[in-house]
């Protein structure tokens, strides 16, 4: 199935009801996964945009969280951004990322989420960004600590990569880790570019 399609078909899910009231989860976290291929993020980005501002017109929330955006600024709250490019300068891409992997604990990030969270009323939230936050934060240890912050609202991670149901192979190269509490939202039996 194209990607294309997959995006109709994503449109249609996110209005069910079910979906909006999480039926048919049992016990289960409502976190599911949209992946993709990684060449395809120009597109899924736009169609964030339009998913977000069609919705909105018919009384459907979202919240987007862009991964990237919010790792950038726990690190920011914590060190000046001029320190940041001057370490860089100095020492380095592999020494800073070195240095600011072990400053940005993962309860920095599931507090600021969770704030995002107390700030209005969300139908549902959408996590992005994933592939740019990498390798800074690792979306497998993001989607397990969240399980305590979001349980209430269906969360949809759109993953550039790809997710068999029980792991996460991050731009179809790097292997994320185990991760089997996500439903792959849409799925495909084989993507046509």
């Amino acid at each position: 199935m194209k990607i294309e399609e997959r995006l109709d078909k994503l449109n249609e899910k996110l209005q069910e009801t079910r979906f909006l009231e999480m039926k048919g989860l049992g016990n289960e976290v409502p976190f599911y996964i949209f992946d993709y291929p990684a060449e395809k993020e120009l597109l899924i980005r736009e169609t964030v945009a339009k998913l977000k501002d069609s919705f909105l017109k018919k009384e459907i929330n979202i919240l987007e969280i862009n991964l990237y955006d919010l790792v950038l600024g726990v690190l920011f709250e914590r060190i000046p951004t001029e320190k940041i490019i001057d370490y860089e300068k100095k020492k380095g891409s592999n020494e800073l990322l070195n240095k600011l992997r072990p400053m940005l604990k993962i309860d920095l990030v599931k507090e600021k989420i969770a704030s995002l969270l107390s700030k209005e009323k969300y139908n549902i939230i959408f996590l992005t960004g994933i592939g740019n936050a990498w390798p800074l934060i690792r979306s497998h240890k993001v989607l397990n600590n969240l399980q305590s912050v979001i349980s209430k609202i269906p969360l949809v991670v759109f993953y550039p990569g790809h997710y068999t149901k029980y792991d996460l192979n991050l731009f179809g190269k790097f292997k994320d880790a185990n991760y089997y509490r996500a439903f792959r939202l849409i799925d495909y039996a084989e993507e046509e570019n």
